[in-house]
């Protein structure tokens, strides 16, 4: 496939996905990671927030728009998918009432010894459009994959 195939979708965005946080929520995923300071598990919501890497559980479900990469025959074989690392970016905090939007967009798309790279940034709002966090993410598929 070109090059010029992977740079028609530098820009694309994925299908906006809504997440509403609650406190059970919260609570759930810090007693999951074992992250258990009182701003996380307090039974009053009100007393909470979400640690740092709650982020994961609002951008992973983003992802179900990558069925339009394999429609346009960029991934052809998902077993070929490598993770290739992310960075989390902190703004605001996450608490019990709030609704997230998180969108996935491409950023760049290149391919490199024989592997494709896809470098995702994905913001997170809240219903006001106020930015909470961000994820930059990196996919690479290995060769056959794409």
């Amino acid at each position: 496939m070109s090059e010029e195939k992977y740079k028609k979708f530098k820009g694309y965005k994925f299908t906006p996905n809504t997440y509403k946080v609650t406190g059970d929520a919260i609570r759930a995923y810090a007693k999951a990671t074992g992250d258990l300071k009182p701003e996380y598990i307090d039974p009053d919501d009100s007393k909470i927030f979400a640690p740092p890497s709650f982020l994961s559980v609002i951008f992973l479900p983003s992802f179900y728009g990558a069925g339009k990469l394999a429609e346009e025959g960029i991934i052809k074989d998902l077993t070929k998918l490598l993770h290739g690392g992310q960075r989390y970016e902190y703004y605001k905090p996450i608490r019990p009432g709030d609704v997230l939007v998180s969108q996935v967009e491409v950023v760049d798309m290149y391919v490199k010894n024989e592997m494709l790279f896809m470098i995702f940034d994905i913001p997170i709002k809240k219903q006001d459009d106020t930015l909470v966090g961000k994820v930059v993410t990196t996919a690479i598929i290995r060769k056959g994959g794409f």
